[in-house]
């Protein structure tokens, strides 16, 4: 086994717990463009390989941007508000998303079940930085929109192709940032940052920490010039999101990734892996592995 290997090559599902599906569905397909891929129950040999089994049969959805990208968004309607942010608890946090016109999009969602709480604004000086607004979905979900400019990424990312694009950065949470750093470095490969200081208002909000509060955050690239990770350090009164057995976590539940190979991997799965029918997997394996802030990765193997 390669110590080196780069395990996570992209992401490919991001799965939020929600509230209300058709409410989800209606949103995202009118303010975002995104389109209805797959509806339905939960299948029981997925919730299986999460080790989820309580989980079969609730009613979930996935959708994808109207680029037709295959980076998803997957609901699953559990009827609970999951209130992960404020308070601030560990794991996955925040969804974000390319955008071509963040003040365009702001004033379209004026009247509509997102709210938005930051921006438009950009995120540091310079002519070319990124530009981005912050809002809650319809069910509490931490969504940031952010445009891109040719040039304007720190780490060469590319920008939308269409008004409301693909998912891009997945943000991570929680007590240790050297204890993110080693997991995602030593365990599954990737380059991770150096730590660097940034100013996240709701965060410090969330924490009755002054507004100028800097966290620290580093950021691993996925993809080349395509996606990336973040992972942030929690100040003390944060706490662990509270899972009920036998169920997904709540809120922004799990990330799933594209790994090359399920064999020989560093890390025990919660379940043993199985290949999954269902759409987007189509008959490829998937397994859960748990990382030091109690976040679930969903591992989809790239070759059946």
């Amino acid at each position: 086994m390669l110590a080196n290997l780069k395990r996570l090559t992209e992401i490919r599902i991001v799965t939020h717990c929600v509230t209300d599906l058709d409410a989800e569905i209606e949103t995202w397909s009118r303010y975002f463009g995104y389109t209805l891929q797959e509806r339905g129950p939960l299948p029981a040999d997925l919730c299986a390989a999460w080790d989820a089994k309580a989980e079969a049969g609730r009613s979930c959805a996935v959708m994808a941007p109207s680029s037709n990208v295959p980076v998803y968004i997957r609901f699953v309607e559990t009827g609970i508000r999951i209130g992960y942010w404020p308070p601030v608890t560990w794991g996955w946090n925040a969804t974000e998303i390319l955008v071509q016109d963040p003040d365009a999009l702001a004033a379209q969602l004026k009247d509509s079940p997102v709210q938005r709480f930051g921006g438009p604004a950009d995120l540091y000086r310079g002519d070319k930085a990124p530009r981005a607004i912050q809002t809650l979905g319809p069910s509490g979900a931490m969504l940031y929109f952010t445009r891109l400019l040719p040039g304007g990424s720190r780490y060469g990312l590319h920008g939308a192709k269409v008004p409301v694009d693909r998912i891009f950065n997945v943000v991570l949470g929680g007590p240790s940032l050297d204890a993110l750093r080693d997991f995602y470095q030593n365990k599954m490969g990737l380059r991770v940052g150096d730590p660097m200081g940034f100013t996240m208002t709701l965060a410090a909000q969330a924490c009755d920490a002054s507004p100028d509060t800097e966290f620290p955050i580093c950021v691993a690239p996925l993809r080349a010039r395509h996606s990336i990770l973040e992972l942030d350090e929690y100040p003390e009164n944060s706490a662990p999101r509270d899972r009920d057995p036998g169920c997904i976590p709540g809120g922004m539940s799990m990330v799933s990734f594209d790994t090359p190979s399920l064999d020989d991997f560093p890390l025990a799965f919660r379940a043993t892996p199985r290949a999954v029918q269902a759409f987007p997997y189509n008959g490829r394996r998937v397994a859960i592995v748990e990382g030091p802030a109690g976040e679930w990765l969903e591992l989809i193997e790239a070759v059946p």
